[in-house]
């Protein structure tokens, strides 16, 4: 009986095979030997929209245009595909023009991709380009190809990608998307590397863990992206969205993600230059230089709410004694001017770094002045074991009323509790922890 079983077995398995041989088939099958499609390539130009490709087990070896509505269906680890050709380092943009090595180039709507280990190594090239001890030859693990048009419904769900030299998972067209349960694994050869990125999209970003990216999960000119329980660790940045609503859209919302252990002066979560007022909400931020940070805003009184945030800054990394910081608030823009700040911060704790609550403003040498710092920090935050707790710089205006200082004096007591200084009121304060 037991011959007789795997007989069968093996006669299905080929029939499913042969069955990829029909290019009206909704259901591809794409193996490694033994199956009429062995390119995954080939079996997309063969597929009629709205088919399902299943990848076999097994190495590929293909640079893949997805230009049809049609999902890819991996067996998870098993399933790997390595870059055809290496060109990780060129120019312009993501996309050089075409002439980069992407893994997979996505131009079709409604694209499922999933179960898949997206390999930026290929063992049988060399880039000479060396980071996190792989040899890169991708440029790109999945990206849309912006230059062709805007791309909706894009899921990539239960993908792997590693040793990518710019962008792991890219939805780059402003299109529509959802990223989930994916990996994505050292993208840090440079500034510009980031692991999972929106650009002028919207969607959500959850349940992804991303481990040595110089940036890794962010959004710029959002319009309107859900980051929920993320994990990062050893990363330069952990959770950001920049111009959020500068094209329209909905406000950001960056809840239940976890940052540890970032690069040295590392940022776990921040905001840059909003046009709508984003939610950070229950993130966990440990082991990095800053926690929490806004820099300026695009329109006056927006800006983001902090709540329920745990800021620790134990173990954090800098370097030339830059100091560290639990949140901090700015009106500098870096290199794009400066915006007023305001933020509403409730119920967060910031503990172990040099600085709690550190909110300044800072005016241009020449020109009009700079923005104005507003920061509202009241009730229930907790500061405690920190340098200081709270400092508002000359200008700002700073509200840590009925916040916990950590005792029942307050602050200012002589190193029992944290200190506020500066432009900070903190008349009255908690007299019982929350």
């Amino acid at each position: 009986m037991g011959r007789r079983a795997r007989v069968v077995v093996a006669a299905s398995v080929l029939a499913a095979c042969l069955a990829g041989a029909s290019a009206a088939s909704a259901s591809p099958v794409v193996c490694s030997s033994g199956c009429f499609f062995k390119s995954i390539q080939a079996a997309i130009n063969a597929a009629q929209p709205g088919a399902t490709i299943t990848i076999g087990a097994g190495t590929y070896t293909e640079n893949i245009v997805l230009n049809k509505s049609l999902t890819l269906h991996g067996a998870g680890l098993n399933t790997v595909i390595y870059p055809a050709n290496s060109n990780p380092v060129c120019s312009p943009g993501s996309l050089c023009g075409g002439a980069a090595s992407n893994i997979i180039l996505v131009q079709a709507d409604n694209v499922t991709i999933s179960s898949l280990w997206l390999r930026g190594d290929n063992p049988g090239l060399t880039s000479g380009v060396i980071v996190g001890g792989e040899d890169i030859d991708a440029r790109n693990g999945i990206i849309t190809n912006h230059s062709a048009g805007t791309y909706n419904g894009l899921t990539v769900a239960k993908v792997k990608v590693t040793g990518v030299y710019l962008r792991g998972i890219y939805a780059s067209s402003g299109g529509s998307f959802n990223f989930n349960h994916d990996t994505v694994e050292n993208v840090q050869a440079e500034e510009a590397s980031i692991a999972m990125f929106n650009y002028e999209g919207s969607g959500v970003m959850s349940y992804n863990k991303v481990l040595n990216a110089n940036d890794a999960i962010s959004a710029n000119w959002s319009k309107g992206t859900q980051f929920l329980n993320n994990t990062i660790s050893k990363s330069g940045s952990g959770v950001h969205t920049d111009n959020n609503g500068g094209l329209g859209g909905s406000a950001d919302l960056i809840k239940a993600n976890v940052v540890r252990e970032c690069k040295a002066n590392g940022y776990g979560v921040f905001v840059f230059v909003p046009s709508v007022s984003a939610t950070v909400e229950a993130n966990k931020v440990t082991g990095c230089s800053v926690g929490f940070a806004v820099y300026g805003s695009a329109l006056p009184g927006q800006g983001p709410t902090f709540s329920s945030n745990v800021g620790n800054g134990t173990g954090a990394s800098t370097t030339n004694n830059a100091g560290t910081f639990g949140a901090y608030l700015t009106t500098d823009q870096i290199g794009y001017g400066y915006g007023d700040v305001t933020a509403t911060l409730t119920g967060n704790k910031l503990s172990h770094f040099n600085t709690g609550l550190f909110v300044t403003q800072t005016s241009p040498t020449e020109g009009p002045p700079g923005g104005q710092a507003n920061v509202t920090a009241s009730p229930s935050n907790s500061f405690y074991s920190n340098g200081t707790g709270a400092n508002g710089d000359t200008g700002t205006v700073l509200n840590v009323q009925e916040d916990w200082w950590g005792c029942a004096q307050g602050p200012n007591m002589g190193g029992v509790c944290n200190s506020a200084i500066g432009t900070a009121a903190f008349t009255s304060w908690l007299t019982v922890k929350p």
